[in-house]
Order: C-alpha cells, then structure tokens, then sequence
C-alpha cells in the first residue's frame, strides 16, 4: 500500500526553524500499531495521521502519534496537516479535525494559518522537589497545572532563565510523575515585540525538547492573559529551532492560535 507523506516545518516561515511534523494521509484508517510504527520509523517528534471524511466539507479524520505513543492533543501537527490540505489539496479556508479533543477548525488567511483550540482550566500547583531539581530550577515565581493537558507550567525570573535551562532528562524519566504529562517553562520576553517566551519538555513521550509546542499555548495563552490583561498576545518559543504563535483568547473556552508553515518535502511511502 502507497501512502502521501509530507515533511513541514510549523510556526515559522522558513525551511529549518519551528516544529518538523509528519503528515500521512490514507484513504481509510489504518490500525493504530502500524501508526504506532510508521510515526516511530519516521523518528519525529509528531506524525500526523490524516483520513478524509469528506473533502467537498473540508472534514477530517486527525490522530497524533510520538515516536512512542498516540497523544490527545498536538498544535504543531494540526497546523502542518492543515497547511499541507490547503496548499497540495487545494482545501478554500476552513479545515475540520475530528480529533480525541474534540471538533479542530484550522482557518487560512494568506500565508497565515489560525487553530482554533480548546483553552485549558489552570489551578494552582506546587511541583514536586525532586521534579523541580530534575528540571534544573534553583527558584520559580508560580506554577499551575493544566486539568486537560495535564502539563505544568512554571513561571521563571527571566527570559534568560528561561534560555539557561538544562533538564536532567534521565532522571526526569526516572521520576516519571503520575499526573505530570509536560511541562514548559515561561517568562516575560526581553524583546518588546513579543508579550512572552517559553520552553516545552515530555521525555515521557519521547520528547526531550520540543521545538515549538502549540498545545502549551493552550495553557500559556490564558496564564499571560490573567498576568498582562490581554487577549491578544504574541508568543515566542525559545527552542534552538525557535518559532512564532500568535495568540487570541476566545469566548466559551477557546483560544487562537496563529503560525506559518512551510512544506518541505513529499513522497510516496510503501507499506509492507
């Protein structure tokens, strides 16, 4: 069996920078094992598995598999599988994702391509120690957890703090808390172009770092809304690939997130 793959670079404008995602779409589902192992071979980061639902509607079947499991929720992903719909598939300005978080609209306006996500329900949270020595964090300002992604967010000094972090990733692995699913560290940006900066790491899921992460924004998106009182803010991960969101709190729970992406590569992949 030949399938469409793609290779896209998300959040970013430009070839080698943002997220690098996988996009595989068949004609029908294929079993999740052999997702499991095609998105494991293809060794990055997300692979996005696509089935038309109907394509007159722009309706989509979405999954997202790591390199070691499927996950429930995945920006960079949605937004390469999107931008790979309009541009090869000739898809107009909407695009919907039947996903396991639900109904996902992806609208394109121009080079610029918007997710319409879930925004996550924050409490506050107090990491464990150990937790916070593994992720080489001397001091914080705050942390809350996310109830629907279950990440955690800490909220550093400084940008620079931020950019200085160097996780203990095999003693983070060893620990492996029971509700903690990622985490992602944060600040106010030094650069005023930019509301604030943050960092993504899941070595649970086969993630040390993630280069740009857009269902952490889920979360960072309404954190900075409560902090500078704005609904519209624009984000920048700090990741050596780096990459660019652009943010707008919604009504009902929603929030926008906003990016670039750029097809790299396309081939036909035979399965066996």
């Amino acid at each position: 069996m030949n399938i469409e793959f793609y290779l896209v670079d998300s959040f970013t404008g430009a070839a080698a920078k943002g997220n690098p995602a996988g996009v595989v779409i068949t004609p029908e589902e294929l079993d999740p094992a052999l997702m499991q192992k095609i998105a494991t071979s293809l060794c990055l980061s997300e692979t996005a598995f696509v089935i038309p639902l109907s394509d007159l509607k722009g309706e989509y079947r979405l999954r997202w598999f790591t390199t070691v499991l499927e996950v429930p929720l995945c920006g960079h992903a949605t937004l390469a599988a999107a931008a790979v719909l309009f541009q090869e598939r000739m898809i107009n300005k909407k695009v919907t994702f039947h996903t396991l978080s639900g109904a996902l609209r992806v609208f394109r306006e121009g080079h610029l391509f918007t997710l319409d996500f879930p925004s996550d329900d924050l409490v506050e949270y107090t990491p464990p120690e150990n937790l916070v020595m593994a992720m080489g964090i001397e001091r914080y300002l705050s942390a809350v957890f996310g109830m629907k992604t279950e990440y955690l967010l800490i909220h550093l000094q400084s940008e620079q703090k931020v950019f200085e972090i160097s996780p203990n990733y095999p003693l983070l692995k060893a620990i492996n808390p029971t509700k903690v699913k990622g985490i992602t560290v944060t600040a106010t940006a030094d650069d005023p172009m930019y509301d604030f900066v943050s960092r993504f790491f899941d070595p649970w899921a086969g993630i040390m770092e993630d280069p740009v992460t857009g269902s952490a924004h889920t979360l960072l998106g309404p954190y900075w809304s409560s902090i500078l009182k704005k609904k519209k803010m624009e984000a920048r991960q700090i990741s050596p690939r780096g990459g660019i969101l652009h943010l707008q709190i919604k009504e009902q729970q929603r929030i926008f997130i906003g990016g670039n992406a750029w097809i790299i590569g396309k081939k036909q992949l035979s399965i066996v």
